[in-house]
């Protein structure tokens, strides 16, 4: 293989190495590129060896017009993702009030039911209201069970938020990527006006189609935008004795 034939084969595996890197970016970012992706296998199942060598300009146009999508695809995932993350935020922003007042709430209650007790002057007041002790102590354990869920909220927010954190880097990664597949395929196609296929360098192209096919199969789990719905509700049981004076000794 001469010089020119080299750089043209060193420029179809950098085209093989962006196309999967793109391409696996977007399958486990999108539900709708898994889709479009999985309906791309049949026409990469088109391109082998023998068609790719016959139709090498459209078998690159082919490449083209897929690192075109992923842009458009990578577009609405940054919009997708910008969008959720704001909606997380202002959760997070809540749950945190939440366990400001909680916490100051539970606080006040717990020293009004140690007066009480040690004084025997039951019922107690507590914000206007005349409780007894029982109503008290239920009142005492919904307030730190309700503290504790928001905490355990704001925990899953705050994870969900790196989530979204990590795919804004892994989008910003495949738009590059993407880019660069494009710039690559624009050379690969000018170098095609003077040089001929060899039968390595059509081998080249045909791992093309076996790489993307192997990431498309092996992927088993999209990991999307994280949304509110997916934070799970922290359940409130039932409370004894024993759990009570737990949260009073706290």
């Amino acid at each position: 293989m001469n010089t020119s034939q080299s750089g043209f084969a060193k420029v179809i595996v950098l085209i093989i190495v962006a196309a999967v890197a793109v391409l696996g970016v977007m399958y486990f970012t999108s539900d709708v590129a898994k889709t479009r992706i999985d309906a791309a296998a049949d026409q990469y199942a088109h391109w082998t060896p023998e068609n790719i060598a016959k139709d090498t300009e459209n078998y690159l146009r082919f490449c083209e017009t897929e690192a075109t999508k992923v842009l458009q695809s990578l577009k609405a995932s940054e919009i997708a993702v910008a969008q959720n993350r704001a909606s997380l935020e202002n959760t997070l922003s809540e749950a945190n009030g939440k366990i400001g007042v909680g916490e100051k709430a539970l606080s006040d209650l717990k020293g009004v039911f140690a007066a009480a007790t040690t004084a025997n002057t039951w019922p107690a007041t507590w914000q206007g209201r005349s409780m007894d002790q029982d109503a008290v102590k239920r009142q005492i354990v919904s307030l730190y069970k309700q503290v504790e869920g928001q905490k355990g909220l704001k925990a899953k927010i705050e994870l969900g938020i790196k989530k979204l954190d990590a795919q804004v880097t892994r989008i910003q990664e495949g738009r590059d990527q993407a880019q660069g597949q494009l710039a690559e395929i624009k050379t690969g196609r000018e170098m095609l006006k003077v040089e001929k296929l060899t039968d390595d360098l059509t081998s080249k192209l045909a791992s093309i189609k076996g790489v993307l096919q192997a990431t498309i199969s092996t992927a088993s789990e999209t990991s999307g935008p994280i949304t509110l719905d997916q934070l799970a509700e922290q359940s409130v049981g039932t409370v004894d004795e024993a759990e009570f004076n737990a949260i009073m000794g706290q």
